[in-house]
């Protein structure tokens, strides 16, 4: 029964050596069946279990299936496995279960030339999400972002100002609304020795505090959005179903000409002519002028038939 796994796992062991963090499985490009709902990733020798579209009884790995993931690992000499299940709509998501071992509340990780922090305990997810990583290297190895002023939005952990920070920016400003998850981003950036005199950490609202940054005259070379599908903060609702629009103007709003708009969604609802269009009339009502450098999507190798990344690295005029 565990052959689909073990097939994943000979695919991906040549990535190994160039990562203690990579998914290990991805259900939609890996096997067929009930089993497509499901993701590993691998954080050194400590797993997470992912579960998601939860939409039924009908077709969801029972208690045994999941044990049978569980023997995989261990086969692989796996110290600890967490499982993060998703229960049907208008039920709050559960903490991760431990399934296997004795998880730590942390473990740090290298990644190219970064290392991050991975929780496995008091947290729904690791804190490093593995689709950016072709992103990550990019902005370290690039030049691009070398010497320039960085600004991080909705940056969750911090890995993306990480990234740019070790790719020769100048100084890297870090905003995201959750106080934990930005105390996190710290941790990480003090975790890679960076200069803490070239950062900024700032916890708030993107609607309130980038017009707040333009009116002080603030201007950045590079602007990175990786927005949420979905989130509410002191200035209302966000979704990137009715608000990409306003997102972007506010973010060409403080970019210097020639500089920088870096950006992505993890939409499987929204295509990628839909979201290009968005950015584009944003670009058009602040007369600026979009080219493409760079499309941004998930490893394939790692994210087999992964198409709800989408997103572009945008030299602006």
């Amino acid at each position: 029964m565990t052959n689909f796994l073990e097939r994943a796992w000979q695919k991906r062991e040549l990535l190994f050596s160039k990562s203690e963090a990579l998914r290990i499985f991805h259900g939609p490009g890996d096997t067929s069946g009930i089993f497509q709902s499901f993701a590993i990733e691998k954080f050194a020798d400590h797993y997470w279990i992912f579960e998601w579209d939860r939409e039924s009884d009908s077709g969801v790995p029972t208690r045994e299936d999941v044990q049978t993931v569980v023997d995989f690992l261990k086969s692989k000499n796996a110290q600890s496995v967490v499982y993060l299940s998703r229960p049907k709509e208008k039920i709050p998501d559960p903490s991760p279960e431990i399934l296997w071992g004795t998880p730590p509340d942390w473990v740090d990780i290298k990644e190219h030339q970064a290392k991050y922090r991975i929780r496995f305990q008091n947290t729904r997810h690791p804190g490093l999400f593995l689709d950016h990583e072709p992103l990550r290297y990019w902005l370290e190895t690039s030049g691009k972002v070398k010497d320039k002023r960085v600004l991080n939005t909705f940056s969750y952990t911090g890995s993306l100002s990480v990234a740019s920070a070790l790719g020769g920016a100048s100084f890297v400003k870090t905003l995201d609304l959750s106080k934990p998850t930005l105390a996190w981003a710290k941790e990480n950036w003090d975790l890679n020795g960076l200069d803490l005199e070239k950062s900024d950490f700032i916890y708030g609202d993107y609607f309130e505090w980038l017009p707040r940054l333009r009116k002080k005259g603030e201007r950045f070379d590079v602007v990175i959005l990786d927005p949420p599908s979905f989130s509410r903060g002191t200035k209302g609702r966000f979704s990137t179903s009715k608000d990409l629009v306003p997102l972007h103007e506010l973010a060409l709003s403080v970019l210097n000409p020639g500089g920088l708009l870096i950006t992505s969604i993890n939409s499987a609802k929204l295509t990628q002519a839909e979201y290009k269009k968005e950015i584009e009339k944003a670009a058009h009502s602040q007369g600026r002028a979009l080219t493409v450098l760079r499309t941004l999507e998930a490893p394939s190798l790692s994210f087999p038939s992964a198409q709800y990344l989408k997103g572009w690295v945008f030299e602006v005029r």
